[in-house]
């Protein structure tokens, strides 16, 4: 269902290196939803319109895969901001899929990546539509006898089109400059298309 974007893995880079991006064969309509990461802050599927997003599921208690793909994710923004128009540069949103845990400090854990970044969380059904939507997972383990329990979730970050369709995925660990190519390349490609 989909392809390696062979272009940009070349085969002189380290594997961690790399950009772990993934084209969709076909863009996935994404549903509708409504979060919300502060009292004042809203994330719905009607901001997804019009700009790039980069979404990613997680929580704010994991211990390894979400501080490390946020700061990751952090570089290659980054990046991808010197090379495509200020109007393409995407929104970074974080999803937290532990909305018990994490509605009060999602917001402020986004920006501790960077100022820019949303972090936002939910309803569980929202969550999980879009969860759902964009073929990821996710599970809350048992809670052991202190109540504390872990999550399992997709570390796959996706690439939301301005016409808010699922269009690829981003794998950790990527390589900031790739990723930022990977992008705006993935950026004109769109461009093209939408005149067809």
């Amino acid at each position: 269902m989909i392809r390696l974007l062979a272009a940009l893995l070349l085969a002189a880079a380290p594997a961690a290196a790399q950009v772990q991006g993934v084209l969709l064969d076909d863009p996935v309509e994404m549903p509708s939803f409504a979060l919300d990461g502060t009292a004042t802050t809203r994330f719905s599927d009607a901001d997804l319109q019009g700009r790039w997003t980069l979404v990613m599921f997680g929580y704010n208690s994991c211990p390894d895969v979400c501080p490390f793909t946020m700061q990751n994710l952090e570089a290659a923004w980054s990046e991808t901001s010197l090379r495509v128009r200020p109007d393409n540069i995407p929104q970074v949103v974080f999803v937290s899929v532990d909305p018990e845990r994490d509605r009060e400090t999602v917001a402020d854990y986004a920006v501790f990546f960077h100022p820019d970044f949303l972090g936002v969380t939910g309803r569980q059904e929202d969550i999980d539509r879009l969860v759902e939507a964009s073929d990821s997972f996710y599970r809350l383990m048992p809670p052991d006898s202190s109540g504390y329990y872990e999550v399992q979730h997709s570390s796959s970050v996706l690439v939301i089109a301005p016409d808010g369709t699922l269009r690829a995925k981003l794998q950790p660990p990527f390589d900031p400059g790739r990723t930022a190519e990977f992008l705006s390349m993935l950026q004109i490609q769109y461009r093209r298309e939408m005149i067809q």
